[in-house]
């Protein structure tokens, strides 16, 4: 029997498959929950995935020292360029164990893994 952390990540690497299926008609949604997942795991502030040339460009704000640190400063934000050769493999290294993890990915699963679905029985309003 598969434990809870089993399901999510096993859910996960499903939306993953399924999000790079057509890589050629990449859509927002998919676009989207590729950069939540990178930038979680990354940490970074922002994300750029170039889907022609298989590169992803991270934005970090790391502070150059202690004294220098301010959040999200993007006059010293730092870029760093990553190819990849296959985006579904990339994502999937990027799913992590971990309870902080776990917790992300369920509201990664909740946000995009059936979100264009339309509500079956809408609650009445009084």
């Amino acid at each position: 029997m598969k434990t809870e952390v089993q399901i999510v990540q096993d859910r996960m690497r499903q939306l993953v498959k399924e999000s790079c299926n057509k890589i050629e008609e990449i859509s927002e949604h998919h676009n989207s929950f590729h950069k939540a997942l990178l930038k979680f795991y990354f940490g970074c502030v922002d994300v750029i995935i170039d889907y022609d040339s298989s590169q992803i460009i991270l934005w970090s704000s790391k502070p150059k020292s202690l004294e220098s640190f301010r959040l999200y400063d993007i006059n010293e934000a730092v870029s760093t360029k990553i190819s990849y050769t296959n985006l579904e493999e990339t994502l999937k290294g990027c799913l992590e164990n971990g309870e902080v993890q776990v917790r992300f990915y369920k509201s990664l699963l909740f946000h995009y893994n059936n979100v264009n679905q339309p509500i079956a029985n809408p609650p009445i309003s009084a």
